[in-house]
């Protein structure tokens, strides 16, 4: 018997780079294995400093400032991630995989056109690669 091949989708408004974005479109940060792991881990030490500043009783301006200097020196350590590939934006983590806090390599691959196949409108960001 035949396998019936899905035609491709990359001009699907949830397709990006072969991946599929539906599941992130429907439900905006509800699947934690799609987020940046090195963003969630900066997330993670910033709860962390946070309390304790908290427990030092330190005011804003200053928990601030000690938080820039922490924060940059973060930012010229190497990200721990293996999938790291430097893009071209000036924000943390400068990743070319990164989109908001999603990890595209996270995200499930597109099995090509399926029930959720919606065409994407002209200068869509998300068709592009």
């Amino acid at each position: 018997m035949s396998q019936v091949l899905r035609l491709p989708a990359p001009g699907c408004s949830h397709f990006l780079r072969g991946r599929c974005l539906y599941e992130e479109h429907l439900n905006p940060g509800y699947h934690a294995q799609y987020r940046c792991v090195v963003l969630t881990r900066l997330g993670d030490v910033y709860d962390i400093f946070l309390n304790q500043a908290d427990a030092f009783g330190l005011d804003a301006t200053l928990a601030g400032d000690i938080w820039q200097k922490r924060l940059g020196q973060l930012g010229e350590a190497d990200t721990g991630c293996q999938e790291h590939e430097p893009g071209d934006t000036e924000d943390f983590p400068d990743c070319a995989h990164c989109l908001g806090d999603v990890c595209v390599l996270r995200l499930p691959a597109c099995g090509g056109r399926c029930q959720h196949f919606t065409t994407s409108k002209r200068g869509s960001r998300s068709s592009q690669p």
